[in-house]
C-alpha cells in the first residue's frame, strides 16, 4: 500500500478548504513542504501520525481553538497484490471491491466535530469512504483506523523526526526499533520457550538480540550515516540487561559516537550524544529510522511504500556542504526499491533538486481565506518544458540551473521579476538594495528570453505573483489588450504574451506586469526621451561585456542620480516602480 494523496483541513495551523490542503503524492516518493513561517509545514507532517495512531484531540488541536471548525482527514491509498496478500484484508476482499476504483484507489475521509458545550471537547469521529460507484462519500467503516482495523497494519508507518530531538528521544527510537524486533521473533519463535522457563531467560536474550543480526543493522545505518559524517561512526553499546518480569525480557540500549582518523579510532575526540552536534545527532536519528525495516528484518518489495519519513527542517544544525549531501540521501532513500516515501517541511532552498525524478515540491500559503497548497512535480515540469523522458527533463533542469544556481530561492518570495539576461539582473538588484519596500520580491535571470515561458508556469502553479522585463527584439506588436498587456503577435515574445493572458484569466491569482525595452536595453535607455545625464553611455565597449557595462551605467549613472525627478525617464528604473507599487 502506498499513500496517493493526503489532506487535512482546520488541524493545529492549518485552515481554508479541504479540497486546497490536499498533497498529491501520486508517482512522487519524495515531497517537500515549502512556505514561510507559520504557515502549517509542521502541523502537516504532524497530521497523518495524528490520523494513524487515531489520536484524540485536545482543544489545542482544532485550528484557532474555534468550536466552528471541524477537523478533517482525507486520505487516497493504492492496495497492491501484498496487502490482497494478508489474510486481514483478502478475507474482506470482496466487499471491499465496490469501495475501489479500477488502479485498486481507496479514498477515504475522518472527520472530527467539536461537541456543543461550555469546554471544548470532541465527538466521536465520523469515517466516511468514497464510493466510485455512486461518486459520493459514503458513512461506512473501512473509513477509519478506530473502526475497522483492516488496514492498520497495511498502513505506511509514519517515521516522524523532530527539528530538535533529545538524548532520550533518540535512544527511545533505537530500542522501541530494536523492541519490535524482539517482539516479532518472540511471536514467531520463543513465545513458548518463555512460558516453559524462567531459566532460559538469557538464552532468549542472546536469541533476540542476536549480535549478528545488529551488527548488520548497524553497519547498514552507518553507510547512511557515513555518507554525511565519514570519520564518524554510530556505535550501539547495552545498556543494562532488564531484570526478568512477567511481561519483559528486553534489553537497553544507548547510542554513542566513535570518531576514527585514517579508519583508526580516535580516542581523544569526545563522542558523546551532547558533544557531536545537533546536526549529527538529527543524521544518526534519520540513518537508524531509514533502517527499521532491516532491523524488523522485512522484506523490500519493489515499488512497496511501508513508511512515510515525516522529515521537520532537515537542514537544520548542517553546514551547507552537508545539507546538500543530506538531500542527495533523502532522495536516494525514497527510490522505488526502498519501502519510504518522503515528506519533508523546509525553509531551506538548499535542500530543494528540482531535477529529481518522483519528486515534487509543495508551496504553503496563508492568507485571509486560511492556508492553502499549490504544487508541481516532475510530471508538470515535462509538460511545462514540452519534454518526454526523465533523462530529458534532467538535462532541461540542469541547463536552467546552470544559468542561475539560487533559482530554487525564488520558491519562497511573494512576488518575481523574470529577466532574460545579467544586464537587467545588476541593475535590479541594485535598485531593490537602494529602495524601502514592503514586497519581497526576487530576481530571477532565466538565462535567455527563451526560457521565460518556462518560468512563467512554474511561478503562475506556485501562485507566485511574477512580473517580466524583456527586450522585443523587434517582434511584430499589437495594440494594449483589456488587462493592460502589450501585445505580441510573433517571436517568443508571443509565447510570453499568450501565457501572461491564460495567467490573468485564472480564479484567485493575480498576475503582474509585462514590461518592454523596445528593440532591446542598451538603445531603449539612450533615448532621446531620456536626459543626457541619464543614458546609456555611447562610450561603454561592447568587447567589455554587458554585465560590465550594466554595473558602470548603474555605479556611475544611475545610483547617483536616484533622488533626480528625471530618473522615471529611465526605463528599468520606471519599470521597477511600476513593479514595486503594482
Amino acid at each position: 500500500m502506498k499513500i496517493v494523496s493526503f489532506g487535512v483541513n482546520n488541524f493545529r495551523g492549518i485552515a481554508g478548504g479541504l479540497e486546497k490542503n490536499i498533497i498529491e503524492f501520486n508517482n512522487s516518493n519524495t515531497i517537500f513542504l515549502l512556505g514561510q513561517n507559520n504557515v502549517g509545514k509542521s502541523s502537516f507532517l504532524k497530521a497523518y501520525e495524528f490520523y494513524y495512531k487515531n489520536a484524540t484531540p485536545l482543544a489545542e488541536d482544532i485550528y484557532r481553538m474555534d468550536p466552528e471548525n471541524i477537523i478533517e482527514f482525507e486520505l487516497v491509498l493504492q492496495l497492491d497484490d501484498y496487502d490482497f496478500a494478508k489474510d486481514s484484508i483478502n478475507n474482506k476482499r470482496e466487499g471491499l471491491k465496490k469501495w475501489l476504483s479500477e488502479n485498486n484507489y481507496l479514498r477515504i475521509r475522518r472527520t472530527i466535530k467539536p461537541a456543543e458545550g461550555k469546554k471544548l471537547s470532541f465527538e466521536k469521529a465520523e469515517n466516511f469512504t468514497w464510493s466510485y460507484e455512486n461518486g459520493s462519500w459514503e458513512k461506512k467503516n473501512y473509513g477509519g483506523i478506530g473502526l475497522d482495523t483492516v488496514f492498520q497494519a497495511a498502513l505506511p508507518t509514519p517515521i516522524f523526526i523532530k527539528a530538535m530531538p533529545t538524548e532520550a528521544e533518540g535512544e527511545a527510537i533505537i530500542n522501541e526499533i530494536l523492541k519490535q524486533k524482539a517482539s516479532s521473533k518472540l511471536e514467531d519463535k520463543e513465545r513458548q520457550e518463555l512460558k516453559e522457563a524462567q531459566a532460559k531467560i538469557q538464552e532468549l536474550q542472546d536469541k533476540l538480540y542476536n549480535p549478528d543480526s545488529i551488527k548488520t543493522y548497524k553497519e547498514e545505518v552507518n553507510k547512511y550515516f557515513q555518507s554525511l559524517f565519514p570519520n564518524t561512526k554510530i556505535e550501539l553499546s547495552e545498556k543494562d540487561k532488564a531484570k526478568w518480569t512477567e511481561n519483559s525480557i528486553g534489553k537497553s540500549f544507548s547510542i554513542h559516537f566513535e570518531h576514527s582518523t585514517d579508519g583508526v579510532k580516535d580516542n581523544t575526540i569526545p563522542t558523546s550524544y551532547e558533544r557531536i552536534g545537533h546536526g549529527a545527532v538529527r543524521s544518526a536519528i534519520f540513518s537508524l529510522l531509514l533502517m527499521k525495516d532491516i532491523a524488523e528484518e522485512f522484506v523490500r518489495v519493489e515499488h512497496r511504500k511501508d513508511y512515510i519519513v515525516l522529515f521537520e527542517e532537515p537542514e537544520l544544525f548542517l553546514h551547507p556542504k552537508l545539507m546538500k549531501q543530506l538531500r542527495s540521501l533523502i532522495y536516494k532513500v525514497s527510490e522505488s526499491s526502498t519501502p519510504y516515501q518522503i515528506l519533508c517541511a523546509s525553509h531551506s532552498p538548499q535542500m530543494i533538486d528540482i531535477t529529481k525524478e518522483k519528486s515534487s515540491l509543495v508551496r504553503m500559503v496563508k492568507n485571509n481565506e486560511g492556508t492553502q497548497l499549490y504544487q508541481i512535480n516532475d510530471e508538470f515540469l515535462k509538460d511545462s518544458k514540452d519534454i518526454k523522458t526523465k533523462e530529458q527533463l534532467k538535462q532541461e533542469m540542469n541547463e536552467v540551473l546552470r544559468f542561475n544556481p539560487f533559482i530554487c530561492e525564488s520558491f519562497y518570495a511573494d512576488e518575481v521579476i523574470l529577466i532574460e539576461g545579467p544586464t537587467e539582473e545588476i541593475i535590479l538588484r541594485g535598485y531593490l538594495n537602494e529602495i524601502q519596500s514592503d514586497k519581497d520580491i526576487f530576481v530571477v535571470n532565466c538565462g535567455t528570453v527563451n526560457n521565460i515561458p518556462f518560468f512563467q508556469k512554474i511561478f503562475s502553479r506556485f501562485n507566485i505573483k511574477y512580473h517580466v522585463i524583456c527586450d522585443s527584439d523587434k517582434a511584430k506588436m499589437q495594440a494594449i489588450d483589456e488587462y493592460g498587456l502589450v501585445g505580441f503577435i510573433s517571436g517568443i515574445q508571443k509565447t510570453i504574451y499568450d501565457q501572461f493572458r491564460s495567467d490573468y484569466q485564472k480564479v484567485n491569482y493575480k498576475c503582474g506586469l509585462f514590461q518592454i525595452n523596445e528593440p532591446t536595453f542598451e538603445p531603449a535607455h539612450r533615448n532621446d526621451n531620456i536626459v543626457e545625464i541619464l543614458r546609456y553611455s555611447n562610450l561603454y565597449q561592447a568587447t567589455d561585456g554587458k554585465p560590465y557595462n550594466a554595473n558602470l551605467y548603474w555605479k556611475e549613472i544611475l545610483q547617483p542620480n536616484l533622488s533626480k525627478q528625471e530618473i522615471d525617464q529611465v526605463p528599468i528604473i520606471r519599470y521597477l516602480k511600476n513593479i514595486t507599487n503594482h
